[in-house]
């Protein structure tokens, strides 16, 4: 998905990179370049998930970009690029629940539930379908903030199999559940479920944004963990 790997650079050469990848993207969507313009929201998003982090706005509206150009070029509801589009939309939406107002919130969900109906008329609402993930996978996060592991894995199971069946396997919000639940499978003791979960994450990391991601190095050290044992 991103064909941008810079992690050589300095963090000031990032966030520098990064802003002027938005804006070229910007400036290239207005022409109507939106191949061009794709490519890069691609790189200020991968640049911006490592020096910013995912719950930062920019972020955040970089996807947003990335998921309403990408609409633009799909060329039939079963395109590629819906579900770039698709991705990078529900990574927006699933950070902006944490790091936005419910006003601005509602404003993005409107924007992109407009877009998405626009290119694809699908036949039930996206902010449905996606919703659906976000509350299993909540449920699953306050299952193990108390301490209640086998509940934790029975959502983040249930959320993972509505993501993988509408988004694919191939996301960083599927990596991120299934980051969750290895760590929960680990408190579990079912290892070798755990080390294999763990691994698809890393590697969706990996292929994403690098080795340089705290995700990507979350997931070295949990599975780290489970070969020292």
């Amino acid at each position: 998905m991103f064909p941008y790997k810079e992690e050589s650079l300095s963090t000031i050469q990032q966030i520098k990179a990064s802003r002027e990848s938005y804006r070229n993207g910007k400036s290239l969507y207005a022409e109507g370049k939106y191949k061009e313009s794709l490519a890069q929201f691609q790189r200020a998003v991968q640049l911006q998930e490592v020096v910013f982090g995912k719950y930062h706005r920019e972020t955040i509206r970089s996807y947003l970009e990335q998921g309403k150009t990408a609409l633009l070029l799909s060329s039939s509801e079963n395109s590629p690029m819906n579900t770039v589009a698709l991705q990078s939309f529900q990574r927006a939406t699933r950070m902006a629940n944490v790091s936005f107002s419910k006003a601005l919130q509602e404003d993005l969900w409107k924007e992109i539930e407009t877009s998405w109906y626009d290119h694809v008329r699908p036949q039930s609402s996206l902010v449905e379908r996606l919703s659906k993930i976000f509350a299993a996978e909540d449920l699953g996060d306050k299952a193990i903030k108390k301490h209640q592991y086998v509940k934790a894995i029975e959502y983040y199971c249930e959320a993972l199999s509505l993501q993988d069946s509408f988004v694919g396997k191939d996301s960083l919000d599927g990596a991120d559940i299934r980051y969750k639940l290895g760590s929960a499978l680990i408190k579990t003791s079912a290892t070798p479920q755990a080390q294999h979960t763990l691994e698809m994450a890393y590697n969706c990391y990996m292929d994403h944004v690098g080795h340089n991601h705290p995700a990507t190095m979350g997931c070295v050290s949990k599975i780290n963990t489970i070969s020292a044992s």
